[in-house]
């Protein structure tokens, strides 16, 4: 009998499990319908606000939501838009298609909303950082340290927190966080959360081309279209500077890693186009050690790892590339081989010589900047919501030395500011050339 009752509790256990799984999955489907509205509809956060707490739209109150509203009246609110009082509630009220199963999602978030905002309390806003156990990890902290120091009291009463490697259950907003192929696998899951990303940075040595980004995610940088269509305009300039005719044609191989990066295709798409425009011709080579084109300028996108077999085998040209796709390596060559190099910070820097942990650093005080300005205007009543519209709103705003920043809802890469950076390998820095 002893055992029937341990066998009745372990289902039953895994029975309340299983539910309790079910129930968060429901408030969290809800949660996405709210904010962001269902078949083509409005969402409810427009005008119930962010935490249901129902606010003023277009002249009119919107009553609050947060709670346990009767199911009744809900569905004929969403429905038939009339009012638990029996009156017909005002057109601005939409009307909505909406099933059973979709009206208990939106019940299971309204009987949640308002109670907790994860990483935000009265005094405290908690801010969260992804960073690898490292140099560029130790100068992304130090960077956004040195932001939030300008604001030691806080922000409407409210102190910033920084925590490493937090759930994302923990935080109110993710800044600056060093960027990896496992990071972009947790980005549903941001969004799902409405968690917002201000100023994620590539990882150093690390090839990435895709622009792709969430709704919730704000990018000081340039998209990576525009970087590399930087060195094919600084290769064209550096080409008549020593030319006689500035008509002439100018030679140029790209060399790239063989794959099938869907978004190296498509920028490979656009350097075409962009070199012939440039008046110059752009030989295309997928990186081999048998590779030899003597003396003209290469554009090299590949692996940080062949760099030094890329410059032995093309002679005497100018080799331009990424200061994030070459990463260290670019500071371990001869530095014969290194003269030759020209690589693009797709960021400005406070110092024109530099390491490139320090320009981690500046880029982590900048994002942190970001979203300072952004919590000033948001105001004291803040929530995802807020954070959200004022990141979207975001026009022109000057940040020392880094450049000027602008959002706006179809928008999310801030800057169109760099600089082209010469290598010193001897002391291990980097020298600006030049900034645009």
């Amino acid at each position: 009998m002893a055992r029937l009752w341990v066998a009745l509790a372990a289902l039953l256990c895994l029975f309340c499990t299983d539910l309790a799984r079910a129930d968060d999955q429901a408030w969290q489907r809800g949660q996405v319908m709210y904010h962001k509205g269902w078949n083509g509809q409005a969402a409810c956060v427009r005008c119930h606000g962010n935490q249901g707490q129902g606010k003023e739209e277009g002249g009119l109150q919107a009553p609050p939501l947060a709670g346990k509203p009767d199911r009744q009246h809900l569905q004929r609110a969403l429905l038939d838009g009339v009012g638990s009082n029996g009156q017909l509630l005002h057109p601005l009220m939409p009307r909505y298609h909406i099933d059973a199963a979709g009206l208990d999602d939106l019940l299971a978030y309204l009987s949640v909303i308002g109670k907790d905002t994860p990483g935000l309390t009265d005094t405290v806003l908690r801010v969260g950082v992804s960073l690898p156990d490292n140099v560029y990890g130790a100068a992304i902290q130090a960077g956004l340290n040195k932001a939030f120091d300008q604001v030691a009291n806080g922000v409407y009463g409210r102190k910033l927190e920084l925590l490493v490697n937090p759930a994302p259950d923990q935080v109110f907003v993710e800044v600056a966080s060093l960027q990896s192929g496992v990071q972009a696998a947790s980005s549903s899951r941001i969004e799902v959360n409405l968690l917002s990303v201000i100023g994620p940075l590539p990882a150093p040595g690390l090839a990435s081309f895709s622009d792709t980004l969430t709704v919730n995610s704000f990018h000081l940088l340039p998209p990576v279209r525009e970087q590399v269509s930087a060195l094919l305009v600084q290769a064209a300039l550096d080409a008549r500077d020593v030319a006689s005719n500035n008509r002439a044609t100018q030679q140029l191989t790209l060399i790239y890693d063989q794959g099938n990066d869907p978004a190296l295709h498509v920028l490979l798409k656009e350097l075409r186009q962009q070199a012939r425009d440039n008046h110059q011709s752009l030989r295309e080579q997928i990186w081999s050690a048998k590779a030899r084109q003597p003396g003209e300028a290469v554009i090299y996108l590949g692996s940080p790892a062949n760099l030094r077999e890329v410059l032995a085998a093309t002679g005497e040209g100018l080799v331009y590339a990424s200061a994030i796709h070459t990463g260290p390596a670019s500071l371990q060559l001869p530095p014969a081989q290194a003269a030759r190099l020209r690589l693009l910070l797709p960021w400005r820097t406070s110092s024109p010589v530099f390491d490139l942990p320090a320009a981690y650093s500046d880029a982590a005080s900048a994002a942190a900047m970001v979203l300072i300005e952004t919590l000033k205007r948001s105001g004291r009543q803040l929530g995802h919501a807020e954070l959200l519209q004022q990141l979207n709103q975001l026009r022109d705003f000057t940040i020392p030395e880094f450049g000027v920043i602008s959002f706006h809802s179809g928008q999310h890469h801030g800057s169109r500011g760099g600089q082209l950076l010469a290598v010193d390998v001897e002391h291990g820095i980097f020298k600006v050339l030049r900034r645009w």
